[in-house]
């Protein structure tokens, strides 16, 4: 795989302190008045390599494990409900979220859906990381202009894996049409496979799946 087309999806799988799924997978996916996925950068994932010099020459070269990964979303109009929880922030019974020093995000997986170039799926996941948002944002409405929304900036900062069998990793990556395949990765970063449940909307199989 050598390019993605397109963004189609983000799963996000909030973790409890024991590091099982805690509640339902948030998915941002276009569907209507649930929010939209514009954009995600990955970055951080390779460490730089240090050249250690002995005897006069560049005598070996140290270049194992990652840098300082994280991936930079825009994201468009993401439910109030879904930020609160993957924010950490407090919602009260009329539904105000509140955000002070007791904010704190929670442990989340989460997924990325594209296509390869042969129209193949293209996931990308990170097993455990915590996201931020730094800022909100409000623009005046231009006279006489259509108007147009902006995407909202969302860091997701990745850790290694806690899970027994994935520890220390950091990121999962397939393209191809095998839905076995699909299913380790989604099975391994989500602890669950949302292709095959029955959850509605939530359950569409990626592209060219065998």
């Amino acid at each position: 795989m050598s390019m993605f087309i397109g963004f189609k999806r983000l799963r996000i799988q909030p973790l409890g302190e024991d590091l099982k799924a805690s509640g339902d997978q948030i998915v941002i996916q276009g569907d209507p008045n649930k929010g939209a996925t514009i954009k995600a950068e990955v970055s951080g994932i390779s460490k730089d390599p240090t050249v250690v010099s002995g005897s006069n020459v560049g005598y070996y070269t140290s270049r194992k494990g990652v840098g300082t990964p994280k991936i930079d979303f825009d994201l468009l109009d993401v439910p109030l409900d879904s930020e609160t929880i993957i924010l950490g922030r407090e919602k009260s019974a009329n539904g105000v979220q509140y955000t002070g020093e007791e904010s704190e995000a929670p442990y989340c997986a989460i997924t990325m859906e594209s296509e390869d170039g042969q129209g193949n799926v293209a996931l990308v996941g990170f097993f455990y990381g915590v996201f931020s948002k730094d800022k909100e944002t409000m623009n005046t409405k231009e006279q006489g202009e259509t108007f147009k929304p902006e995407a909202d900036a969302y860091t997701f900062t990745a850790s290694g894996s806690k899970q027994a069998s994935t520890n220390g990793k950091y990121m999962a990556k397939y393209a191809g049409n095998s839905a076995t395949a699909v299913s380790e990765l989604y099975k391994n970063v989500l602890l669950s496979d949302p292709t095959q449940s029955n959850s509605g909307s939530q359950t569409d199989t990626p592209a060219k799946q065998g």
